[in-house]
């Protein structure tokens, strides 16, 4: 799985660094309107997301084959651990997360390899951001998976035990 990772950052960076030397940038693009961008990008530039795709779909594929063996695994329902509720969380979390990445990265993609230059930089941080919050909503999954339930304390007990009355005030 590292070797998978390292080859995914090993052909991002050469996509980068090809891209790079063969283009330039400019910090106006349309006359009047000052902004940098990119020049000289080829509409092939779409080829970075291959190997982030290749690594999810490796990823997913991995989570699909655990899903497979888990429920294969013949388990008694009444037996049924925290253990195995994390598991099936990290499965059914991993496959989503893919789902996420892909469409975005997939649409990243399209934007990139149909429209002009000076678009580039828009679709940019939509997969930066989706894997992230992908990323970060898998963790609190987890952590809510793998947290014993809470007991009820004292002080809880006691909150609910004694309502407040309403007070009316009266003339005499």
């Amino acid at each position: 799985m590292g070797s998978a990772f390292v080859a995914e950052i090993l052909a991002m960076t050469a996509i980068l660094i090809t891209a790079n030397l063969t283009s330039g940038s400019t910090n106006e693009p349309i006359p009047g309107l000052k902004f940098c961008t990119n020049t000289g990008v080829t509409n092939s530039f779409y080829v970075f997301w291959v190997p982030v795709l290749c690594f999810e779909c490796i990823l997913c594929s991995l989570a699909i084959w655990a899903g497979v063996r888990r429920s294969r695994n013949t388990t008694n329902p009444i037996s049924v651990s925290n253990k195995i509720r994390l598991l099936d969380v990290l499965i059914k979390g991993n496959v989503g997360y893919f789902l996420v990445i892909f469409l975005v990265s997939v649409a990243t993609a399209v934007m990139w390899g149909t429209l002009s230059e000076e678009w580039i930089e828009v679709p940019e941080g939509f997969p930066l951001a989706a894997t992230v919050i992908a990323g970060c909503r898998l963790i609190l999954h987890l952590r809510d998976a793998a947290t014993p339930p809470q007991e009820e304390t004292f002080l809880e007990s006691l909150a609910f035990e004694y309502p407040m009355q309403r007070i009316s005030v009266t003339s005499a």
